[in-house]
């Protein structure tokens, strides 16, 4: 699956490494961030200490799968939309 960033077309890969709290988890295949549901807060891009970067805008992330469509995440002081696409 792939994060594509809408106003520069940026795109992060993720591959599926495993489980996480009972659900599948994706590794960036580039860095050591992951997309994952964290329990009590739905899907979201983390960091492997659970500092949250990226979660979904329009549907609250609690399914068994990352939703597809528009994400918010920030970098910094700044923040991108992003959408994630299978």
């Amino acid at each position: 699956m792939r994060f594509v960033r809408r106003v520069d077309g940026l795109t992060y890969e993720f591959a599926r490494e495993g489980m996480y709290s009972g659900y599948p988890s994706y590794k960036r295949v580039d860095a050591e961030l992951w997309c994952r549901r964290l329990p009590d807060f739905g899907w979201c891009v983390c960091a492997p200490t659970g500092e949250v970067f990226s979660r979904p805008f329009d549907d609250p992330g609690l399914g068994d799968l990352p939703p597809e469509g528009t994400w918010v995440g920030r970098k910094g002081d700044r923040c991108y939309v992003y959408d994630l696409v299978r």
